[in-house]
């Protein structure tokens, strides 16, 4: 197995926004709430434990969370307050090693491999770091093994605040055990062609020769998944991380049912938008690879068109809205998102990847 000696740990803060709410406000704590809009257009953020029951999860409609709870209460997202919560964790997190990553705002790695704390003992360390944040009034989840594919996935096993190791001698049969759709960058698409191929578990992946998947889901995408169904991921925990894209999306305050009206709300808004973002002058001045458009339609079903480029261009822009309102079927539309990705400065270092 490889980096059998690794200790890498997946922290995964529960239902983070939700609980930096109730340290707020106290009385949410035994109350069914949403962190998001309530209203026709909004949507849920997250939901605590309590709203949870009702089937109520992250990106439903507000309208449709409040026929599930009739007494659920929405919170207006304070993304100031949880980014200071997240860089007061963190910095918590630093104190117990500094070979820390933080994957999101709510999620972090943590290479433990040599960190000398209770005995170098990476299980009773999580115990503590979770311990500790508990005391700041935030409880969080934990995977770890010896890689960051499955202890990302362990820390799903035992939540709400709880904790599941896999050892090095285990990977593989717990990989094996896995539903496909659980491992990371196995999309709807993917998924529908491995099941009608037969393949529906890590061990149908582990059983089955790296040329046929490959024949399945093309060279490179299945190179990735038997690669990550046969436990190898040496993906090391990156202290420094480099911004991969930018973009900007909006939710309309009116759907659009209209190309040109599309176009007018992208040349108003998010142009302007994404050149702040990434901090220019002029379109030329930044290099890149690829620019991307979404669109949500009223249904919540999305597309996305992407085009490689070179330089950033709005006309490719209005290109790709074309191409993406094409797909509408008559459908309007809620959501418009501009977004480009940019050149990694380091080729040879391992991204994640997805396989759609």
């Amino acid at each position: 197995m490889e980096n059998s000696h690794r200790k890498i740990a997946l922290l995964d803060l529960d239902a983070f926004f939700a609980a930096v709410e109730v340290l707020r406000d106290p009385n949410l704590a035994t109350r069914p709430f949403a962190v998001g809009g309530g209203s026709d257009r909004g949507v849920v953020a997250t939901a605590n434990y309590l709203a949870r029951q009702y089937g109520i999860h992250s990106a439903m409609p507000g309208h449709q969370a409040r026929k599930l709870c009739p007494q659920l209460i929405f919170v207006k997202p304070d993304m100031a307050a949880y980014k200071d919560m997240s860089k007061r964790i963190q910095q918590c997190l630093r104190e117990i090693t500094p070979l820390m990553e933080p994957a999101s705002i709510d999620e972090f790695y943590l290479d433990l491999t040599d960190n000398p704390m209770c005995n170098g003992s990476a299980s009773l360390t999580m115990e503590l770091i979770r311990d500790e944040i508990r005391a700041m009034g935030v409880p969080g989840s934990a995977g770890i093994s010896n890689q960051k594919m499955v202890a990302k996935i362990a820390s799903e096993e035992n939540k709400p605040d709880g904790q599941y190791l896999v050892t090095p001698n285990q990977v593989l049969q717990y990989i094996g055990q896995l539903g496909l759709k659980r491992i990371p960058g196995v999309g709807p698409k993917s998924l529908e062609r491995l099941q009608q191929s037969g393949l529906h578990t890590g061990a149908d992946i582990q059983q089955i020769t790296l040329t046929k998947l490959q024949n399945i889901l093309g060279e490179r995408s299945g190179y990735l998944l038997h690669q990550r169904c046969m436990g190898i991921d040496e993906r090391p925990v990156v202290t420094h991380r480099i911004r991969k894209s930018v973009g900007v999306e909006e939710t309309l305050r009116i759907n659009l049912n209209n190309l040109r009206a599309i176009e007018e709300f992208t040349e108003r808004e998010l142009l302007p938008s994404l050149k702040k973002r990434l901090k220019i002058n002029r379109w030329q001045d930044t290099r890149i690879k690829t620019q991307t458009v979404k669109l949500k339609f009223t249904d919540f079903q999305q597309t996305t068109v992407s085009r490689a480029s070179n330089r950033v261009s709005p006309s490719v822009f209005y290109q790709l809205l074309k191409e993406a309102w094409e797909r509408s079927h008559h459908r309007a539309v809620r959501l418009v998102g501009l977004s480009v990705t940019l050149p990694d400065p380091d080729r040879s270092r391992q991204l994640e990847l997805d396989l759609e």
